[in-house]
């Protein structure tokens, strides 16, 4: 699993500012360090799997509204699955490309 690359530059249609980025990627990072989630890609839908842990739902929940109200071009929900806490972000229809820069920032290691 590879950390949130902090030099990564946000999706061209989010609409949060420099700083704003900043911040909201550094929750992620630590969301990320704290629960070692997997993620996979196909076919324009991302999902990142966070094991259960304490806080994990509620913070992977409010960081997928904020980004729902900042990233409209894509889908954000959150569910709970067999324990884990489950992000899926899914591109529109024929575009599932769209998703593909915030894949990037997820990332797990081969």
């Amino acid at each position: 699993m590879t950390d949130l690359d902090p030099g990564s530059s946000l999706p061209l249609a989010c609409t949060l500012g420099p700083q704003d980025g900043r911040d909201r990627l550094r929750r992620w990072e630590a969301l990320h360090r704290s629960a070692a989630p997997v993620s996979s890609l196909r076919h324009g839908v991302l999902e990142v799997r966070y094991p259960g842990a304490p806080g994990v739902l509620a913070e992977l929940s409010a960081l997928a509204a904020a980004e729902q109200n900042c990233c409209t071009f894509v889908d954000w929900s959150v569910a709970q699955a067999g324990g884990d806490a489950v992000l899926t972000v899914r591109a529109p229809a024929g575009q599932p490309e769209a998703v593909e820069p915030i894949a990037a920032l997820f990332a797990t290691g081969a």
